[in-house]
């Protein structure tokens, strides 16, 4: 499905979120890429993502916050690998997903709680770090609670306002629909054309129109995603996996994994699972 975005209202509706509540939000797409205003960041989190190691661990401590709001469709909140507290809320229309607010950067700790050693392979310095952490605002379980209360009410006002307005498009929702049944299997743009009754060159102008991207990479997006529930949720190889997710090889699955990650998927669960 396109969606189309009023920027205008939803940078001023970021905002209205700011001014009342003191804390960024941030408008995703679908696919999890922002829209309009993006939210800045503190100290801290500057720091963190100096590193290539730190700004890969924020992706994917976003992306994995994100992905379980995906599947719960409700709010979510975790806490990402630098200690601060993300809350996403789905945007529905029906049961479909047409995007999320994702508020945070909250400080859930009184206390800074880094451990020093992570802190060094960040290549921060523990007590800068620590100064930059204090810096951010504190938020208990009630607080978060009413954060969670408001980012959930402002997401009916984002729809009542026609700040996203679904635009079906028949040739992307049942070519969307059939990757997301087949993606274990062999897929190619012949065999999704001819199963959706919809031309290559069709095909091809509608996803780059719609993702940015060509029917194969979106394939590859989609394994990818698949193949973090089965890393976290299951004691499976990587083997078994690239198996699963319709990877020909762990090999060639690890490298497009690590590419739109950051990070290997075994690291990718370490990080996450500890």
């Amino acid at each position: 499905m396109q969606i189309n975005y009023d920027a205008e209202k939803i940078t001023r509706a970021q905002q209205d979120f700011f001014n009342a509540t003191g804390i960024d939000m941030n408008l995703l797409r679908p696919d999890f890429s922002p829209v309009g205003k993006q939210m800045q960041n503190s100290r801290y989190c500057i720091c963190v993502q100096k590193s290539e190691l730190g700004k890969n661990a924020c992706r994917s401590s976003d992306i994995h916050l994100l992905e379980k709001c995906k599947l719960s469709k409700k709010a979510e909140m975790s806490v990402c690998h630098a200690g601060l507290l993300d809350v996403a809320v789905p945007i529905l229309t029906g049961d479909t997903v047409i995007g999320y607010i994702i508020v945070g950067r909250m400080r859930p700790h009184t206390v800074f709680s880094l451990p020093d050693n992570y802190a060094k392979k960040l290549g921060l310095n523990p007590a800068s770090a620590e100064e930059y952490y204090n810096e951010i605002p504190f938020f208990d379980e009630d607080k978060i609670r009413s954060i969670t209360s408001i980012a959930t009410m402002f997401v009916k006002y984002i729809l009542l306002e026609n700040m996203l307005v679904p635009d079906f498009n028949q040739t992307i929702e049942k070519a969307v629909d059939y990757i997301d049944l087949h993606y274990s299997e062999i897929l190619s743009i012949k065999s999704i054309s001819k199963n959706i009754n919809a031309s290559k060159s069709v095909l091809y102008k509608n996803f780059h129109n719609r993702f940015q991207c060509t029917v194969s990479e979106y394939i590859k997006k989609i394994r990818v995603e698949k193949s973090m529930e089965l890393l976290l949720r299951t004691d499976l190889s990587i083997e078994e996996i690239s198996q699963r997710v319709g990877f020909s090889s762990a090999s060639y699955y690890s490298k497009i994994f690590k590419k739109q990650m950051g990070s290997s998927p075994l690291r990718y669960k370490k990080e996450h699972l500890g």
